[in-house]
């Protein structure tokens, strides 16, 4: 009978068995067209910078590539046509199937707009016009000027980079802002030698460079001379009149760009500079609202001061943001991985966890409730019923005597990052802390509720047993010690 005639158990039979692996080749290749490094992200966008500044250089000056020049233009665009090809085979949106050499993938991709023009980027103009330079050159310049059609899509590169870089939204505006300023001023360098070399060697070009023989000069030298002419004629302190139609057209168009760049650039880049301290700003109006508050509460200078610091240390330790509601805000799945990531660590030095697997271990950390104290701070209090287990992520906690003033107090014991306590509470009703403790410095905890912990247990019940014959030997053992201590604390009591 064929397979899955008889009730389907073909059917699951075939779906049982495991998927042969692909070929290690096709693996490597989907793996670096899939997810890219930031290295070769890197460089592209440089090879695609390279590009914007050596193609008008060398067509505006008249400059012919030379064979260590084209040798490095034919490997630059051997990497920019591993890049156009890796995008072809990327896995498109909405499919989940990752086949790198898939013809389907191909086919959907090369319908984007920004691919055609891609194509027509990389098509090899300069290896058709071998051999047509003068004086000997290789590549007459001409023939690279398709890889400028890259411009389009210059706002994709500087994402790109955004995203290689990880900085802000606004950083990366002023960055944008900044390196086009430059281009611009680069651009417009290369384009007085094309007005020069179109005028020629006479008077006009003379009186406008004042530099007779200039066009006699090497290309750099040329080049800074234009760079210096629209720097001083954008910024309103050139002082030399042009002579000829090209010349005029010339000014007239660096002298515009230069009031646009003045007026909206630099009124642009002020404004953005301003957003980059957006955070900072509603800080300051945080704290401005909170001292509002404690003037109108007339607080005592101490409680103003212990506040103050609060907020500050959340300022310079989180930068204002609240990691609980940010977590929260996460999907389910992101959530627990997020938790493990921080908090795994933690969780796994816990003896009484020791025994459990990774899923309860999950459950408990999603469940961590991140806790901001002060120097000084009263955590736990001696005797009081306990309702949580605390773990320090950052900073320094003391278990104390119970005393009267801060130089009475004897130090049992000092907890620092990765340790935990107050676990007793967890698995027992109405249990009192046995201990004191107290933060003796600016401290990052993480605590863990009983109310949350019993639902875990619940889900987990074989594990849960566990848990509490861990924990009634620990619960003993305390006791004994308690035990020892009063017992040691009444033997030095004077007798009468």
């Amino acid at each position: 009978a064929p397979a899955g005639a008889d009730g389907g158990g073909g059917s699951e039979e075939g779906s049982s068995r495991s998927k042969p692996p692909p070929p290690l080749l096709e693996r490597v290749v989907s793996e670096f067209i899939n997810h890219r490094p930031s290295w070769w992200k890197k460089a592209v966008f440089l090879i695609a910078l390279y590009n914007f500044g050596s193609v008008p250089y060398r067509f505006c000056l008249k400059s012919y590539a030379t064979l260590p020049e084209v040798v490095v233009d034919l490997l630059l665009d051997v990497v920019m046509i591993t890049e156009f090809f890796s995008n072809m085979m990327m896995t498109p949106p909405g499919v989940h199937e990752e086949k790198p050499f898939s013809v389907r993938h191909i086919c959907i991709n090369i319908r984007n707009r920004a691919a055609i023009m891609e194509a027509c980027v990389l098509l090899p103009l300069d290896i058709i016009g071998l051999g047509l330079g003068a004086g000997g050159h290789l590549l007459h310049p001409a023939f690279r000027l398709n890889k400028m059609l890259r411009l389009l899509q210059l706002s994709w590169y500087f994402d790109q980079l955004q995203e290689i870089l990880q900085i802000s939204h606004n950083a990366s505006k002023i960055f944008r802002i900044v390196i086009l300023i430059l281009w611009m001023i680069y651009w417009l360098g290369c384009v007085y030698n094309m007005v020069l070399l179109a005028d020629g060697e006479t008077v006009l070009t003379w009186y406008w460079t004042q530099n007779p023989g200039i066009t006699q000069e090497s290309s750099g030298y040329r080049f800074l001379i234009g760079v210096y002419y629209t720097l001083s004629t954008m910024t309103g302190y050139g002082t030399i009149l042009p002579q000829s139609d090209r010349q005029v057209l010339f000014s007239i168009a660096t002298v515009f760009l230069g009031v646009a760049g003045n007026v909206g650039v630099l009124g642009t880049l002020g404004s953005l500079v301003q957003n980059l301290d957006s955070a900072g700003a509603a800080f300051r109006q945080k704290m401005d609202a909170v001292n509002d508050y404690m003037r109108y509460r007339k607080l005592s200078s101490e409680m103003q001061r212990r506040i103050k610091d609060y907020y500050v240390y959340l300022w310079q330790s989180r930068r204002g943001i609240d990691e609980a509601e940010l977590i929260k805000e996460l999907p389910v799945y992101l959530q627990e991985e997020v938790s493990l990531f921080l908090n795994k660590e933690i969780i796994s030095k816990v003896p009484l966890f020791h025994e459990c697997d990774e899923q309860f271990k999950t459950a408990v950390v999603v469940k961590l409730v991140p806790l901001v104290l002060l120097p000084d701070s009263y955590i736990v209090r001696k005797g009081e019923v306990g309702r949580e287990m605390f773990f320090i992520s950052r900073g320094e906690v003391q278990v104390v005597s119970e005393a009267a003033t801060k130089a009475e107090r004897v130090v049992y014991a000092t907890l620092r990052d990765g340790s935990f306590f107050g676990e007793v509470a967890l698995l027992f009703n109405d249990s009192r802390r046995t201990a004191t403790v107290i933060a003796a410095s600016y401290c990052d905890l993480f605590v863990l509720r009983k109310e949350d912990f019993d639902a875990i247990q619940d889900n987990f019940p074989d594990q849960s047993k566990a848990i509490q014959k861990a924990a009634q030997k620990r619960y003993k053992l305390q006791l004994e010690n308690e035990k020892e201590e009063k017992e040691d604390d009444g033997g030095d009591e004077p007798q009468d």
